[in-house]
């Protein structure tokens, strides 16, 4: 591919555009800028002149109209030229000369541009322009108009290549491409037009090829040879050169911005999508299935509907098969139900629900149809896709080949995402009915169940365990204790850690069946005349009889409080079994509200004293507007800067990835973290260290069974932050590559953060702005997600030069996981992107050591990484230029799929 500033020589090939005039008789003029005849034809397979049309005509020309037999597709890659009369300045060589020249070219080239008079004379190897040249004696060297942009351009630049500055080179050796004669004209579907009645309705980019071709063809007709009198040829020269630069201003901007050719069509065309419904639970499904409605299975299994009709005999023709089942759609005729239900069986497809925040967002599931217009789900799949029912739409995309059909069930079906990858736990988890029921079947609320014993596994256990321990694998060792929430999630985690994917996706079944059984049995309801506690006027009085606030604080959300709230409100199982509500919740509802913060987030000093079934005063009630609108200014004004940041994390660490092959990189470098508490301890597991530093001593995994063991302990880790190697190894990264299930582990870290982002968001919508305080040092200015989120956004913009990278991911770390939990290996695969020097990543440097680390905002590593990211997300005609001057230093993956292998 010729380079960049070489116009003409990509300009060779290309068939010309000649006629200012677009239409000719109602049609595309055969020579104007969206001409079938050079950009192929408008219709699929069909000439012009309607004389061949037809597939089976493909690759053949038109001997009439002289149209290619083409897709039309081809009128989105199909260039054609303009040939100038005269030469104009290369915008992209101008741009060059502006960027590497500066004051020492900018001035008088801009000087020779704009006034016909002015030339450029040489005296004593000084080069001096000019304003009217014809004053100057004939004893110097003189140069006029374009030879004398020329001359000051090849002289200068040449004085700056010989002493060594590469980028004066660059200018020096392709001064042959300061001038084009020739306009490449883009494909016509990238700047579309719409023809209404007579009258063509165009796209901004049009108008300024129009104006080049008028001056063009007023020049062409002009009697004068415009080439010969210089007055005239500066007047068109300075138009025209004013048109293709305002046409350049706006190809850029025509690439850049949200909207651009880059982000709106290549980096994420928006499809048409396969179909779209409101989804509602079916607790009868298996987890690895979903039912579509019997409408939409038609819709988008039209062919394979229309085939199975053929093959049972009811049609012989497919078009008369497939005129038959658009018939049923529109009448919604259920006569083709039963075969529908005979295809599903065979039928894959992906579930979608917006926003797609991580990976769980597109899962997979066999499908079957259902009669009713919505699509159904499994209940336990919900939490990956943060759905619930309440009006909840999702997105069904269709395989269309064999292979991709196959790569999904291998890749993308449910049963295979049972891990979250940003902590490794289970995605499927249960809750709400299911959690109540098999917590009441354990409590003893199924009293007959309890005390009817029955020998199971060799041993006399009550019903009611011999029930939820069939449930588990037969090996698994019995549970004999009350399961509620938190025991339940426990155990299904060991099961899809121990057990094949298979297994545990039976036992989630299993424990789906029997949970929404017995809550269903158990019948819980509720009465606003049982949310009573007796005696709440005394223990209201023990927490605000101290006058300072701090103390109230710690005594609302004390041990103390949650126990005569679990001993006194009559649906406290709710909140033990871990199947809905809090203590926090309860002690608002039946004892007092608290303390509420303010906009700024500091603690009003006056607590709402009411509880919400006694109701509140007019000035309570007043007061705790505070945090309810807090909470919904906080989601509408955050979610938006949450969602640009998880986009810029996603573009900055699209390039890392880990090793098909390379178990080892071999570095000595270790991380050195302090372990400070179980939680951290649980985010290691399966991660590569010893207890010295020494990275040619044994390292030793951190696994499920002895995580504790690092606890409160100085650790060395293997780390992405130090791998030698291009793509991660093995070693550096840790074990969860095992069961991330996907190569591309840059992404998923991103993913982690950015999902976080966006539900800690929606959390203060919940939480309403009432105040909490963790201990007694705590200060009175609540801190919420959106400190946090404007401080995790601080520490991957802007990082001192100073910083350690280990304190840098520790807090990151700490930042994320006051709330939720992620593990440390993603906050480590992002700082590792962070960390450059110059235009090479910092840990792939073999003199790195010596070097000071450069840390560059999450905002500029895309444009580090991928030449076609930094124009779609940098200042576009920047980029351009340093892609120029840098080039062959960007191969990022999008570049790579785009433009091959090689770039």
């Amino acid at each position: 591919m010729p380079s960049l500033l070489d116009y003409n020589s990509f300009c060779e090939e290309l068939k010309e555009v000649t006629s200012v005039k677009a239409l000719d008789k109602k049609k595309f003029h055969a020579n104007g800028l969206f001409s079938e005849q050079i950009f192929g034809p408008v219709k699929n397979y069909t000439c012009q002149c309607g004389t061949y049309y037809g597939i089976s005509k493909s690759g053949g020309t038109c001997s009439d109209c002289g149209v290619d037999i083409l897709n039309s597709d081809i009128r989105r890659k199909r260039f054609a030229k303009i040939v100038l009369p005269i030469p104009v300045i290369n915008p992209i060589f101008f741009d060059l000369i502006n960027h590497i020249g500066g004051n020492i070219l900018k001035e008088p080239v801009n000087e020779l541009m704009k006034n016909d008079k002015s030339g450029l004379y040489i005296k004593d190897d000084e080069y001096i322009v000019a304003k009217d040249i014809s004053e100057i004696s004939d004893e110097f060297e003189k140069y006029e108009g374009l030879d004398a942009i020329q001359k000051i351009v090849h002289d200068i630049s040449e004085g700056f290549a010989l002493n060594g500055d590469v980028k004066w080179k660059i200018l020096y050796e392709k001064v042959e491409h300061l001038f084009i004669n020739q306009i490449i004209v883009l494909p016509p579907e990238l700047r579309p037009t719409k023809v209404i009645e007579d009258r063509i309705e165009y796209d901004e980019i049009n108008k300024y090829y129009q104006q080049i071709l008028t001056k063009k063809f007023i020049m062409e007709e002009t009697i004068v040879n415009v080439k010969n009198n210089k007055t005239l040829f500066y007047n068109y020269y300075r138009q025209l050169q004013k048109d293709v630069f305002e046409l350049y201003e706006v190809i850029i901007k025509k690439l850049s911005k949200k909207e651009g050719l880059i982000r709106g069509n290549i980096l994420g065309k928006r499809i048409d999508f396969s179909g779209r419904a409101i989804i509602a639970p079916d607790p009868t499904l298996n987890i690895d299935q979903c039912s579509l409605p019997y409408i939409m299975f038609l819709e988008l299994f039209k062919l394979q509907v229309a085939k199975k009709l053929i093959l049972v005999g009811k049609f012989r023709l497919l078009n008369e098969a497939i005129d038959f089942v658009d018939d049923c759609i529109d009448q919604k005729q259920t006569i083709l139900f039963r075969i529908c239900e005979d295809l599903a069986k065979e039928q894959v497809c992906i579930l979608n629900r917006q926003p797609s925040l991580h990976r769980l967002s597109m899962v997979a599931f066999y499908t079957k149809v259902t009669l009713d217009d919505v699509i159904k789900i499994h209940p336990l799949v919900c939490p990956g896709f943060n759905a619930d029912f309440d009006g909840d739409q999702m997105a069904v995309y269709v395989p269309i080949t064999e292979e991709s059909k196959q790569e999904i069930i291998d890749k993308i079906l449910v049963t295979q995402n049972l891990s979250n990858p940003s902590d490794n736990s289970l995605a499927t988890t249960p809750s709400q009915d299911i959690i109540l029921g098999i917590y009441t079947l354990t409590n003893g609320s199924f009293k007959n169940l309890i005390d009817n014993k029955v020998i199971y596994k060799n041993v006399e256990i009550p019903e009611a365990f011999k029930l939820v321990n069939e449930c588990f694998p037969e090996d698994f060792p019995l549970q004999l204790n009350p399961i509620g929430k938190r025991e339940l999630i426990n155990i299904l985690n060991l099961i899809k850690d121990s057990y094949p994917h298979q297994i545990t996706a039976e036992v989630l079944d299993n424990i789906k069946r029997l949970g929404f059984k017995y809550s269903t049995l158990f019948g819980a309801t509720m009465s606003l005349d049982e949310f009573e506690l007796k005696d709440s006027a005394n223990i209201k009085n023990e927490i605000y009889k101290s006058d300072n606030i701090k103390d109230q604080l710690i005594k609302l959300s004390s041990n103390d409080t949650e126990v005569v709230l679990k001993n006194n409100f009559n649906y406290s199982y709710m909140i033990e079994s871990g199947a809905r509500g809090s203590w926090d919740q309860a002690r608002q509802i039946i004892l007092t509200r608290g303390f509420i913060s303010n906009f700024n987030g500091q603690i009003i000093p006056e607590p709402i004293k009411s509880s919400l079934i006694d109701g509140l005063t007019e000035k309570e009630f007043f007061n705790s507007t505070y945090g309810c609108r807090k909470g919904l200014l906080d989601v509408a004004l955050n979610t938006g800067a949450s969602g640009y940041l998880s986009r810029k994390l996603i573009f900055a660490c699209a390039n890392l990835q880990i090793s098909k092959d390379v178990v080892d990189c071999g570095t000595n470098d270790m991380l050195d973290i302090y372990v400070k508490d179980e939680k951290m301890a649980k985010m290691l597991i399966g991660r590569w260290y010893n207890d010295n530093g020494n990275g040619q001593d044994e390292l030793y995994n951190i696994t499920y069974n002895d995580y504790k063991n690092v606890i409160g302990k100085n650790i060395w880790l293997r780390s992405p932050i130090f791998c030698k190697d291009n793509d991660l190894c093995h070693t550096c990264y840790g074990k969860l590559y095992e069961s991330i299930n996907t190569r591309f582990v840059g992404v998923v870290a991103a993913q982690s953060l950015g999902e976080c982002n966006t539900q800690l968001v929606l959390r203060t919508f919940h939480t309403s702005g009432v105040a909490k305080i963790k201990d007694s040092n705590s200060e009175m200015t609540q801190m919420d997600i959106v400190s946090d989120l404007s401080m995790a956004s601080k520490l991957l913009h802007s990082v001192e030069s100073n910083k350690n990278y280990a304190d840098l991911v520790v807090e990151l770390f700490n930042v994320y996981n006051s709330n939720r939990k992620i593990h440390l290996i993603h906050f480590e695969c992002i700082v590792s992107q962070l960390m450059w020097v110059e235009y090479k990543k910092w840990r792939l440097l073999s003199n790195r050591d010596e070097l000071n680390i450069q840390y560059y905002s999450i905002q500029k590593v895309p444009s580090m990484e991928s030449w076609l990211l930094g124009l779609a997300f940098s200042n576009p005609k920047r980029h351009i230029l340093n892609g120029i001057l840098e080039r062959g230093k960007y191969k990022g993956i999008m570049d790579k799929i785009l433009c091959g292998e090689k770039i």
